[in-house]
């Protein structure tokens, strides 16, 4: 990953982004784009409460107001917000560079990055939408479906973060090619970082049957003996993969647990203390594996640890 492209909205919350972009981009010795988008509401906001403002300053003197360049205003304001932001990464050492677009802001997003060669997106949310900021909510969904490039997103706080570190990094896993797509974005990281990776497997305790053959609709458990034997198998494949994946600067640990996908990808990055989960993801549902559809969403709006999305490929 070379660029980091860093959507700002303008607001605190979104700005608490920056520190996870200062500790990646040193890592990863990658350049940051800064991007500022101007939505239609913004300008259509603007254009009311100046003509508001003129309507009462004239009162005295009915003349009619003068005309204004909205966008260009606004660009200008977004410009040096940008470049206040840009001021404080350079004086981490940082090499920073500024994008202020107009328009939609998730596909305005998608657009700056589809411009680099191996750029990440870095984002805050917190779940919110409607009149919430933009960058805080529905577009940080948007920005995750539409994008072709890993997506970073933590979870906004109100409180002061703690001082950032990079120590352990979760892979979820289901078995499949697709999920271990999200391996190499992982190992970039761990490696660069000198941090424990940890393959992480959920094992189903139900048959996975489709639901006309369950009764009532619900899920028939396993037998033990198959259960463990399962349990055992995704043990040992996680072990393997592991000894494959070991390097002297970096310490490769499997975990297989029982239950959900998306509980245990919660209940292990609570109980490993992990600093980031790499998930594998396309947007899909229904008989797709598990890690690539629904479960992505879920673990997007539950965790609050920053999690890197990965758009994986049929291919």
């Amino acid at each position: 990953m070379k660029t980091i492209i860093v959507p700002l909205d303008g607001s605190t919350l979104a700005e608490q982004v920056l520190p996870y972009v200062e500790l990646y981009a040193s890592l990863l010795h990658a350049e940051v784009v800064l991007v500022r988008v101007v939505t239609d509401e913004e300008q259509q906001q603007f254009r009311l409460l100046h003509a508001a403002d003129a309507s009462i300053r004239l009162l005295p003197l009915p003349e009619p107001p003068h005309e204004v360049d909205v966008p260009l205003i606004l660009a200008e304001r977004a410009r040096a917000y940008l470049d206040t932001q840009m001021g404080c990464l350079q004086t981490a050492g940082l090499s920073v560079a500024v994008s202020v677009r107009t328009g939609s802001p998730a596909e305005a997003i998608a657009e700056v990055a589809s411009r680099y060669t191996d750029p990440l997106i870095m984002l805050a949310t917190h779940g919110y939408s409607g009149l919430r900021r933009w960058t805080l909510g529905s577009t940080a969904d948007r920005v995750v479906h539409i994008a072709n490039v890993p997506v970073f997103v933590v979870r906004a706080r109100a409180e002061a973060a703690q001082p950032l570190t990079l120590r352990r990094v979760l892979v979820p896993l289901d078995g499949s090619a697709l999920a271990a797509q999200a391996l190499p974005v992982a190992l970039e990281l761990a490696g660069a970082a000198r941090a424990e990776l940890i393959l992480l497997q959920a094992v189903l305790p139900f048959n996975e049957l489709a639901p006309a053959f369950a009764p009532l609709g619900r899920p028939i458990p396993m037998p033990v003996a198959l259960l463990d034997e399962e349990h055992e198998r995704v043990r040992r494949q996680l072990r393997t993969m592991a000894e494959q994946l070991s390097r002297p600067e970096l310490t490769v640990t499997p975990a297989a647990e029982l239950g959900y996908p998306a509980d245990v990808i919660l209940d292990e990055a609570e109980k490993y203390h992990a600093d980031l989960i790499v998930l594998a993801t396309h947007g899909r549902s229904g008989l797709r594996h598990w890690v690539l559809g629904s479960v992505a969403d879920k673990v997007l709006h539950a965790t609050r640890t920053p999690l890197l999305l990965v758009r994986a490929s049929d291919a």
